[in-house]
């Protein structure tokens, strides 16, 4: 009998453990889902070409942006304001970009604009946006060929990690540093993403599964015991 409750009490034990497990992960999944709102601020890095040289370029030039334009948004309320700090602000950004290209000691021309831009149907944050104009921050850096960076300026989604991407195929990030990024997305050239994504997502459910049979299998033990 003390060797039954015993092993009951272990099992109960295991059964409460996995089961908080489950609902830690699922909890940190809710929360890492959040939707862009309607009147969101975006910013849009184009760099001048896909070469390597570019593309650092490019990302020197969004940490530096990205670095000033938290600090002015952080404590604002509404898009109306942010957009109007931002605008104020176009003189800095742009001075900004120069300094940075200065001490790469590069002769590119640039562009800085803020309002309606252009942009492709994107998966983010698990929600799909259609293509169409949305109001951002544009910097365009030489020809503006090479892939491009976006994240949410206000509100000031772009230290939040999400996986991002275009609606039809996720994008790769395996070319960016893993340091503070938001939601953010970068379009690149085609890759073979989707099926380990998908593979990904299949096996997240199948281990869902695993734990589901799992667990009631365990109950039945236990019901069994004090049959």
């Amino acid at each position: 009998m003390k060797k039954r409750s015993a092993l009951i009490a272990i099992l109960s034990l295991i059964l409460f453990m996995v089961v908080m497990q489950i609902q830690q992960n699922l909890s940190k999944a809710s929360n890492n889902k959040m939707e862009i709102p309607d009147d969101a601020i975006r910013l849009r890095i184009l760099a001048n070409s896909n070469t390597a040289d570019d593309q650092a370029v490019k990302r020197d030039i969004r940490d530096a942006v990205n670095r000033n334009i938290e600090g002015w948004v952080r404590d604002l309320k509404t898009a109306k304001q942010a957009k109007g700090v931002i605008q104020s602000h176009l003189d800095d950004i742009q001075k900004t970009v120069q300094d940075k290209l200065d001490d790469m000691k590069l002769n590119e021309a640039f562009t800085v604009k803020l309002g309606p831009a252009k942009f492709p149907t994107k998966m983010y944050g698990g929600y799909v946006y259609p293509a169409g104009k949305y109001e951002a921050l544009v910097i365009t850096l030489g020809q503006g060929e090479g892939a491009n960076w976006w994240c949410v300026l206000f509100p000031p989604l772009c230290f939040l990690d999400f996986q991002n991407g275009d609606a039809v195929k996720p994008a790769d990030h395996s070319a960016e540093p893993p340091k503070a990024t938001v939601q953010q997305s970068e379009d690149k050239p085609k890759d073979m993403n989707n099926d380990n994504n998908q593979k990904d997502q299949t096996d997240g459910v199948e281990v869902k599964f695993f734990f589901l049979e799992w667990i009631t299998d365990l109950f039945d033990a236990i019901k069994g015991l004090f049959g």
